[in-house]
């Protein structure tokens, strides 16, 4: 496989995952929490607000 080919199959997997996860507002929820963005609450999670001072978060 050339780096072409790699870098298109990667492209074409991510691009289905994009579709398949963003179909509804439920599905893209649930994809966000199961990624570890969201909690199961709604909220973001601490490492990803940038309204938290950076020094108090473990990079």
């Amino acid at each position: 496989m050339t780096e072409a080919q790699r870098y298109k199959a990667i492209s074409d997997m991510l691009d289905a995952y994009t579709a398949k996860h963003t179909v509804s507002p439920e599905a893209a929820r649930k994809a966000l929490i199961r990624e570890g963005i969201y909690t199961p609450k709604g909220n973001l999670k601490k490492k990803y607000d940038e309204s938290l001072d950076l020094k108090q978060v473990a990079i």
